[in-house]
């Protein structure tokens, strides 16, 4: 694959010496290396990222002692794990402040944040980690989240939904340009279910389905045309399903590569950050998922 474009915007991994943290790192230096920017990978040596009885005992030292460690390491992996003709630009540091606060800083100079769904301190079975969370909910940039199981990278689709709010065509410019440098299809998603109807006055009950999908289609092709013609390279599958929006995005993801969201979508209350569909599918996707700010 060949990038289009270069940007002057690095790509911002935190890392805390995670699997998923490595994870991340990996899936940011293919992104970067096929749009040709820098990496920027970042460790928090803040009291707050750590167990704080053995601060008590070794003190702030060994901490940044590990970041550094973990960075090190990551960077190895980083390096490791692209193939790209010319070496990655990568630098690192540690901060001082704690993560959510120094990853938000960042994300006001990123062209992406990536982050793995849970750090160290997160036990297997804990889905998506605070420090993830709170970023996802704040972030001002796209934010990926990567899990530690092998993503599908080379051929497989982007996955994104849609339903005509703001938030939703922001993630479906970002899908389409995602989709064109990397020379893969996209899959519009648009589900409709009882309670969560786009653009109709009356729920859609069953026996009322087949008229009501036409429609969609219909409104669907309207809604992609502009972005069609500006990556008329990319080929586009429609799904309009009668199926809660979370739950057919997770099943039309399952074989992805990519799934995007915006933030918040037309069902969000304006004070919350993050909808509960977007939550519901960083929660559940195997995929990396990328969240696409609303304000930005």
């Amino acid at each position: 694959m060949t990038a289009s474009r270069t940007t002057d915007r690095p790509v911002v991994v935190g890392v805390d010496g995670s699997a998923t943290a490595r994870s991340a790192a990996r899936w940011a230096a293919r992104d970067a290396a096929l749009l040709r920017s820098e990496i920027e990978m970042i460790a928090s040596a803040n009291l707050s990222a750590d167990d704080p009885h053995v601060l008590e005992q070794h003190g702030i030292d060994p901490l940044r002692t590990r970041c550094e460690r973990a960075l090190a390491e990551t960077r190895r992996v980083v390096e490791d794990s692209t193939d790209a003709p010319e070496p990655l630009k990568i630098t690192t540091r540690v901060v001082d402040d704690a993560p959510i606060t120094a990853l938000l800083e960042a994300s006001e100079h990123a062209r992406m944040l990536v982050l793995g769904n849970r750090g160290h301190m997160a036990g297997h079975r804990v889905a998506l980690g605070s420090v993830t969370t709170a970023v996802a909910e704040h972030c001002r940039c796209p934010l990926t989240v990567v899990r530690d199981s092998a993503s599908r990278w080379p051929r497989a689709s982007v996955v994104v939904g849609t339903d005509g709010s703001p938030g939703g065509r922001r993630a479906v410019d970002a899908a389409f340009a995602a989709a064109a440098v990397r020379e893969v299809p996209v899959t519009v998603v648009h589900a409709w279910c009882d309670t969560e109807v786009v653009d109709m006055s009356v729920p859609c009950t069953m026996s009322e389905w087949p008229s009501h999908r036409g429609r969609a289609g219909a409104w669907l092709d309207d809604e992609l045309a502009g972005v069609r013609r500006v990556y008329p390279q990319v080929a586009v599958r429609h799904a309009v399903t009668r199926d809660r929006p979370a739950r057919a995005l997770l099943d039309h993801a399952q074989a992805a590569q990519l799934l995007v969201v915006g933030a918040r979508g037309r069902g969000g209350f304006a004070d919350l950050r993050l909808g509960s569909t977007t939550l519901a599918v960083l929660r559940a996707a195997r995929c990396p998922v990328m969240v696409v700010p609303h304000d930005r």
